[in-house]
């Protein structure tokens, strides 16, 4: 029998998503189908009924994981208002399920074998961020850290676009960008090689965060479809 990923149990496992479902369904038409896209203008477009789904996780651990996802579903979708100024400032975050939620993301795209994933490779990392999971245990602000910045295009949030995570070095530090929910999550690993300043973006232990806006300006027909599907879901 298979072990769980996360607990490390002979179990049987449950479909576990990636990204979170509920960041899929922006995405969806009536169908419960949504259209898988490539920057590369020779892969042609394909409909998808699930986002990356693999057999990682029991069903103890699954619904461990849900509680922190169940939290930032509603936070996210019920409580931000993206207008047009340069951040966003959200205070009375529950920092433990919030933090958790983000180290999860990250953890389940390492462990995944999903071709979509292959460049996030945590390393040694990959273990501790298990335990902290496991444990329940977020650690500190800058432990991981994630800035969020919320995907625009001429003023409008895109809430329907989803990109391929990958690995980025910015001037000598390695960090993991992820496109997904209408944000931007670019974590850092290695916290002690940067900028005192830049610290004070993550979100803070005392439920305090940032969401910084940016602009769209490259894959300009990923861009297009993404605008489009998110203007069929105002109508």
């Amino acid at each position: 029998m298979p072990k769980c990923k996360l607990c490390g149990e002979e179990k049987k496992l449950l479909k576990s998503h990636i990204i979170p479902e509920f960041m899929y369904k922006p995405l969806y038409d009536g169908n419960s189908r949504f259209k898988c896209i490539s920057t590369a203008p020779k892969i042609p477009t394909m409909p998808k009924q699930k986002g990356d789904w693999e057999r990682l996780l029991c069903k103890e651990c699954e619904l461990h994981i849900s509680k922190f996802e169940g939290y930032v579903s509603q936070l996210l979708h019920d409580g931000l208002n993206i207008g047009d100024a340069g951040k966003i400032e959200i205070n009375n975050i529950d920092y433990k399920l919030f933090k958790l939620f983000q180290l999860s993301i990250l953890w389940r795209a390492s462990v995944s074998s999903r071709p979509m994933f292959t460049e996030i490779n945590l390393g040694q990392h990959e273990e501790i961020i298990r335990k902290m999971l496991l444990n329940t245990d977020p650690g500190k602000s800058h432990d991981y850290g994630c800035i969020m910045l919320a995907t625009m295009h001429k003023g409008k949030h895109i809430n329907s676009l989803i990109l391929q995570p990958e690995q980025v070095n910015d001037e000598g530090q390695v960090l993991y960008r992820f496109v997904f929910g209408g944000f931007w999550w670019l974590f850092y690993c290695e916290t002690n090689k940067l900028d005192p300043k830049l610290l004070d973006v993550f979100l803070r232990e005392e439920g305090f965060a940032y969401i910084f806006l940016k602009e769209l300006g490259s894959a300009e027909h990923v861009i297009d479809f993404a605008i489009e599907t998110t203007n069929r879901s105002d109508e």
